[in-house]
Parts: structure tokens; C-alpha cells; sequence
């Protein structure tokens, strides 16, 4: 029959080995020194939960630390992406400039050499006159000047003007979109490094817990049970942990392209996540909304455009009026035909367009139509904007309540494991409850950190939602 090892007169009757008194005395001696041991466990993991700053990194922050600030810089200074729209700007400012190349004359310098034989001639009397030289040489100087063209140079202008202002607008967009990526990824950092803080300290605490139990064993004052209990406790928390560490690796990639830092740099950073209550007015945030978010200023350029090019292309059948001046040398003047002599030509061009395969009335309803498109589009684009600063405010509002309640769940479950150990002491309960009561706080503190992180993700999708500028 196999025995039960358990403290007790009465397991020891079943055993067929009744206990002296004394034995029964040091086995309760050594058990009461196993649950003390025990105890001072979990009383100094349940120490470091309530002292465990609620900081957006539980590490050290080294002096070369980035804040979110100057991670936001380096993402908007020296982003491939940032670069390119830059140079696109510099292009559309290009554009601008060659939109206003008709206000200036166009000078031109032309020279040619001809060869003509036979030459024609003319008899005069006993006398013959050669029409042309057999070398001809002509060098002039040319200018053609657009003197009135109806408008279509201002337009062209202002449309050019238009997009340069898309351009700049677009370059907003650029680092606005890097800005709040690299905010994204600087506060999923800070919470991961967080998480697996608390995660390593209660592998900590189980497996000082699972030494005592052992030792508890090795004195017959317990069983393998609460070992093995422990040590699936002790798997769970460090496969939870080895899901955390991936993610975060997996965010310090992403930090590292967007601020540009090099593969083997490590990541530095330092903040905290903050729960203070904020008051939000609806009506000013939408109104900030709508006279900063950069998709909503590029919309409203893209209508100015379409605006602009449907009037452009309204004057397509306008005249123009055109200015010539040339003046050069050039041989063939009697009375000495290869003597080069200077000369002069001026005059004015009107260019009156009388029928052009109706291509000026396709393009008008064309350009017409990408209008009504774009207005559209950025009634579409304000309603999105809308939905997204009421959803934001929503998010925030709840975060904060959710705050509150996960406050609460750690003061209760603070006190679960103080009532556990008490239980546990005086042996009225086991040592899962005391494990169920730690999983507990763990859960609580770790709920704890994710409402402050969600609070601080939702301010800062208001701030995104509103178009706020970070940097």
C-alpha cells in the first residue's frame, strides 16, 4: 500500500506508523518555516508590483535616451521619403518658373550658309546681271515677344502655382504620416519593455516560489503537486514572454527605419505614460480638424487646381497676338552681291483659332467634371475627419474610466494575495490559491499599464484625428 507523506496524526494512522509527538512538533515546525518561506516570496514580489513605477520603461534611461520628441525629428529630417517630396517641391517651384517663361520675349540666334549653282541671271543690254550670289550668308538675331494671349499665361501661371502648393502640402503630409508613425512605434517600445518587465519579475517571483516548494518536499512537508503547479505557472509566463520579446523586436526594426538608425545601434529611449485627465470641446477639435489635417489641405488644393484648370481650359479658343523682331547680316543686295550688309525685319502676328475639332469644348467639360470630382472628394474627405476626431474623443474619454478601473483592480487584487498569504500561513489554503491570487495581481498591474498605454495611443490618434503638428 503506498503511503501518504502528509503532517498528521491521523495520515500517519493510515500509514501504519503511528507518530510520536515530538516528530509531529518538528514536522509542523518545518512546515511553518516553509510557509514563512514562502511567504517572504510573495510578499516581496507583491512589494515590487506595488512599488513598480507606471513609466513607459521600467529600464534605466541612459543620458543618450531619445524622447518622443526627438525621435519624431530624426524621422522628419532624414526619411528617403521626406527627401523625395522636397524634391518634388523643388520641382513644382521649377514649374512655377517655366509657367511664366511667355511674360518674357524668347531670343534666338540663328546663322546659315547656302551654296547655289548654277546661279540665275538676267541679260540687261549687252550685259548680264547674276540674280544671286553663288555664297549665301545669313546671321540674325530674333526676338518673338506674346503680346496679349486673353488670360492664358495668368492661368497657366496660378496652375503652376497650385501645384507647388499641392507639393508643399504633400511634403506636410509626408512628415506628418512619419511623425505619428514613429510615435506609434515609440509607445508600442515603451509598453512591450514594460510588459516583459513585469513578466521577468514574476518568473522571478514563481521560481523562487517552486525553490521553496522543493525544499518544502525534500522535508515531507509538501508534495510534487505544488512543484508541478508552479512549474506550468513558470512555462506560461515565459512562453507569454517569449510573444512579447518578438513584438518588441519586431517594433525596434521599424524604429530603427524610420528614424534611421543602423541595425546594431540599440534603441534608447525614455518617457512616461501619463493619466491626466483632459477636457476635449468637441466643436474646437473639429474645428482644428478642418483647418489642419494636411489630407484635408491637399484636398482643398487638388479643387483649386481642377478649379483652375477647367478656366484654362476654357480659353482655348482665345486669340493671340505675337510680336516678331529680327535683324542680322546677310549677303545678295545689289549693287555688290556678296558684300554682307545689316538688316531689319518687324512685325506683329495674330493668331485668331477658328475651328479645332471641338478638342476646346472636350477638354472644358472635362477639366469640369475632375471639379465636381474634387469637391466631392473633400466633402468625403470632412465627413471622414469628422467620424475620426468624435471616434478619438470616444477612445480618450474611455481610456480614462478604464484608468480608473484597472486602479482598482490592483489595490483588490493587492489585497487577494495579502488575504492568500494569511490563508496560506495559517494553512487553510493550498499553494494554488496563492498562485492564483500573484497571476492575478501580474494580470491586474499588466491591465493597469495597457489602460495607460491606450490612453496615451488615444491622445495621440486625437492629435493625429485634429492634425496636430509634432514636430
Amino acid at each position: 500500500m503506498k503511503c501518504d507523506r502528509r503532517v498528521g496524526r491521523q495520515v500517519s494512522a493510515r500509514c501504519g506508523t503511528p507518530a510520536a509527538p515530538g516528530d509531529i512538533d518538528s514536522r509542523r515546525a518545518v512546515l511553518k518555516r516553509g510557509r514563512l518561506a514562502t511567504a517572504v516570496a510573495i510578499t516581496a514580489w507583491t512589494a515590487w508590483c506595488v512599488c513598480f513605477p507606471v513609466t513607459s520603461s521600467a529600464q534605466t534611461v541612459a543620458p543618450d535616451s531619445l524622447s518622443v520628441q526627438q525621435a519624431v525629428q530624426m524621422a522628419v529630417s532624414g526619411h528617403p521619403a521626406v527627401t523625395r517630396a522636397r524634391q518634388a517641391l523643388a520641382a513644382a517651384d521649377e514649374h512655377v518658373s517655366t509657367g511664366r517663361a511667355p511674360y518674357y520675349p524668347e531670343v534666338s540666334l540663328s546663322g546659315a550658309y547656302g551654296r547655289i549653282d548654277p546661279v540665275s541671271t538676267v541679260q540687261v543690254g549687252k550685259a548680264s546681271l547674276q540674280i544671286y550670289p553663288e555664297d549665301n550668308y545669313d546671321v540674325h538675331l530674333g526676338l518673338r515677344q506674346i503680346l496679349y494671349d486673353f488670360g492664358r499665361t495668368t492661368v497657366s501661371v496660378d496652375l503652376a502655382r497650385s501645384g507647388r502648393d499641392a507639393a508643399a502640402v504633400s511634403l506636410e503630409q509626408v512628415k506628418w504620416n512619419l511623425a505619428y508613425r514613429t510615435i506609434s512605434v515609440f509607445d508600442a517600445i515603451l509598453i512591450l519593455r514594460s510588459n516583459l518587465s513585469v513578466l521577468d519579475e514574476q518568473i522571478m517571483a514563481l521560481n523562487r516560489h517552486r525553490d521553496v516548494a522543493r525544499r518544502q518536499v525534500q522535508a515531507g512537508t509538501s508534495t510534487e503537486f505544488d512543484v508541478l503547479t508552479t512549474e506550468v505557472r513558470i512555462a506560461a509566463a515565459q512562453s507569454e514572454r517569449i510573444d512579447v520579446a518578438n513584438a518588441l523586436e519586431s517594433q525596434e526594426i521599424q524604429f530603427r527605419e524610420l528614424t534611421g538608425l543602423g541595425s546594431q545601434e540599440p534603441v534608447l529611449l525614455k518617457g512616461e505614460f501619463s493619466s491626466a485627465a483632459l477636457r476635449l470641446d468637441p466643436d474646437s477639435l473639429l474645428k482644428e480638424a478642418s483647418r489642419q489635417r494636411p489630407e484635408l489641405a491637399a484636398a482643398r488644393a487638388a479643387e483649386n487646381s481642377a478649379s483652375i484648370q477647367s478656366h484654362l481650359s476654357s480659353l482655348g479658343m482665345r486669340p493671340s497676338l505675337t510680336a516678331n523682331l529680327t535683324s542680322g547680316f546677310k549677303n545678295g543686295y545689289y549693287p555688290d552681291l556678296n558684300l554682307l550688309k545689316a538688316n531689319l525685319f518687324a512685325g506683329v502676328q495674330a493668331n485668331v483659332p477658328l475651328f479645332d475639332g471641338r478638342r476646346t469644348r472636350g477638354q472644358t467639360r472635362e477639366a469640369q467634371a475632375a471639379l465636381l470630382a474634387a469637391k466631392a472628394h473633400t466633402q468625403d474627405l470632412e465627413r471622414q475627419v469628422a467620424t475620426e476626431v468624435e471616434q478619438a474623443i470616444a477612445g480618450a474619454e474611455a481610456s480614462q474610466r478604464k484608468i480608473q478601473s484597472a486602479e482598482l483592480q490592483v489595490v483588490q487584487a493587492q489585497q487577494a494575495v495579502s488575504m492568500a498569504q494569511a490563508r496560506y500561513q495559517a494553512g487553510v489554503a493550498t499553494n494554488l490559491d496563492v498562485l492564483d491570487a500573484q497571476t492575478a495581481l501580474t494580470q491586474a498591474s499588466l491591465n493597469r499599464l495597457r489602460s495607460l498605454y491606450n490612453y496615451t495611443v488615444g491622445l495621440a490618434a486625437l492629435d493625429r484625428a485634429t492634425g496636430k503638428r509634432v514636430w
